[in-house]
């Protein structure tokens, strides 16, 4: 199983870098990278109480390589990867994992998936506000199906964005 998921990697790299030269563009984006933390600002669902359990681990080291973007993301160690979109002001990443033993609503739980989606704005270049879906996925046992959505805020070293007079 571990080599099947290797291969799909594999693939998924191969065909990235196929599109990448399209997606590679001179515009400015002004989002630094490097290290941000999320901090949660809103929850629009927590089915199974995830926040307290994951929100430790709200931690994103961004890498911006013209449009593409990609993100380690502490939450099981999952690698994002996504774009800028036209506007140049706003990206999104997804990620992955496969058979992740974790603990959810005080129960062990073996899942066959965990994944992750971001939509972000930049504010400036040390912030960006967003909103994140992680979802737990096992087809053994329903209760350990869950869902998190919440609106953050992603500061770079405690330099929120200066407010304007």
């Amino acid at each position: 199983m571990v080599r099947a998921v290797s291969t799909l990697r594999r693939l998924c790299l191969a065909a990235l870098a196929l599109t990448a030269p399209s997606l590679a563009g001179c515009l400015p984006y002004s989002q630094n990278q490097g290290e941000y933390t999320l901090t949660p600002v809103e929850v629009l669902r927590d089915e199974c109480n995830l926040l307290p359990e994951v929100v430790g681990a709200f931690q994103l080291s961004l890498q911006i390589s013209g449009r593409v973007v990609r993100a380690d993301f502490g939450v099981q160690d999952m690698q994002l990867l996504g774009y800028f979109l036209e506007d140049g002001e706003a990206f999104t990443a997804d990620g992955s994992v496969a058979n992740v033993s974790t603990t959810t609503t005080g129960e062990e739980c073996l899942l066959d998936q965990v994944r992750l989606h971001l939509d972000a704005t930049t504010q400036c270049p040390t912030q960006f506000n967003g909103q994140l879906r992680l979802a737990y996925d096992s087809n053994g046992v329903a209760r350990c199906n869950c869902e998190l959505w919440v609106r953050f805020e992603g500061v770079q070293g405690n330099t929120r964005c200066e407010e304007s007079p």
